[in-house]
């Protein structure tokens, strides 16, 4: 059938008129690959045949062509012909398989011209990882007369079509710590961090690692669990540790410190989850982080202008906190709530003096006791 189509299309074009060939008049033919596939989307890959610009008087009046692609990765299912040369051709066909793409398309009434492109074929990248697969133009041939006016040269390179998971926003893994302070009371012997890892769990996402950061000497991981995932291992190396685990849904990761050593201090943890896998679709990753005060005995600092002599507790509220303080004698001095931002005792309106109070946070109450002269 092929053959057939071939020689009755040569046939009814011999006759065309013969025009002067126009010195360096040269007629190139190139392929590309539109955009990059997305392995989580559609997955669909386009490929485009170009053609130097072509006038009426070159006598286009039909093609056919031939690509090679990688059956295992690419199936092409349809020839794209609208706003290309090939629309103005009423005769066209199209075949993909074994490997290669066939296709012709030609017209007996008129010739065709114009600066679009030849011709377009749409089809799937067949796998969900990242990859690359081969693409390459074999032959273009157009009819004797096209090919009479114009010196025809087709660049048979061999193309990669890169297939990835695009970076478009809803692919994204964030960390969150439920709790954003911790204090080290005094008869603790351990500190456990609840951590909720979210994403639309649509994407794919088959392992992910957990990277604490910033761990101080007197802190030390004694274990850890995963809610909605298997946990797979976890390791601590110096102020940094990772925990590699495969995620079931939102999660929800539980990290207990052991408490190595008592004294004032305070560190801030770095939390951050990324994609362990290479076929993810998780495509950007944003972390959290947890303040941890360590306490021992007295502390003094210079607050507000003010000298403070902190025993216990902090005097600035995290979003979702209360504290009230009061005097010696059981009076009021403040209360106060931080809604959205963080929000701190104003100690210039505290007359010099010791202050008791307690401060709530996410249903648990402590302590807070410090004197200001």
């Amino acid at each position: 059938m092929w053959l057939r189509w071939q020689h009755i299309w040569f046939l009814g074009l011999g006759a065309a008129t013969t025009v002067a060939l126009a010195a360096g008049d040269t007629a190139r033919v190139s392929l590309q690959v539109l955009d990059t596939v997305d392995v989580c989307g559609r997955r669909e890959c386009v490929l485009v045949v170009t053609l130097s610009p072509v006038q009426a008087r070159d006598s286009l009046m039909g093609f056919n062509l031939a690509i090679r692609f990688n059956p295992e990765k690419l199936i092409f299912h349809a020839m794209l012909t609208s706003g290309t040369l090939a629309e103005g051709m009423d005769q066209r066909g199209f075949g993909a398989q074994a490997g290669e793409l066939r296709a012709y398309a030609f017209t007996l009434t008129r010739t065709i011209s114009g600066a679009q492109p030849l011709v377009a074929f749409v089809g799937e990248y067949r796998q969900q990882c990242p990859d690359t697969a081969g693409v390459q133009l074999l032959y273009v041939e157009f009819n004797e007369e096209f090919e009479r006016q114009r010196t025809v040269l087709v660049d048979t390179l061999p193309l990669p079509v890169v297939a990835r998971a695009v970076d478009v926003p809803g692919r994204l893994l964030r960390t969150r710590a439920v709790v954003r302070e911790w204090e080290i009371r005094e008869g603790n012997t351990s500190v456990v961090l609840p951590l909720a890892v979210e994403y639309d769990t649509t994407l794919r996402l088959a392992a992910a690692r957990t990277v604490i950061g910033g761990i101080p000497e007197w802190l030390s991981i004694s274990d850890v669990s995963v809610t909605s995932g298997t946990l797979q291992s976890w390791e601590q190396q110096g102020q940094a540790a990772t925990v590699s685990w495969s995620p079931q849904g939102q999660a929800q990761l539980a990290i207990r410190f052991e408490v190595q050593q008592r004294k004032t201090d305070t560190a801030v943890l770095s939390f951050l989850t990324e994609p362990h896998d290479s076929c993810s679709c998780v495509t950007r990753w944003e972390g959290d982080s947890v303040r941890i005060f360590n306490t021992s005995g007295v502390s003094v600092a210079e607050w507000g202008g003010r000298t403070v002599l902190r025993m216990s507790g902090h005097l600035c509220l995290e979003p979702g906190e209360a504290l009230e303080l009061y005097d010696l004698l059981g009076r009021e001095q403040w209360r106060g709530t931080a809604l959205e931002g963080r929000r701190c005792v104003p100690l210039q309106s505290l007359s010099p003096g010791v202050y008791v109070g307690r401060r709530h946070r996410f249903g648990e109450s402590f302590p807070v006791v410090f004197c200001v002269q």
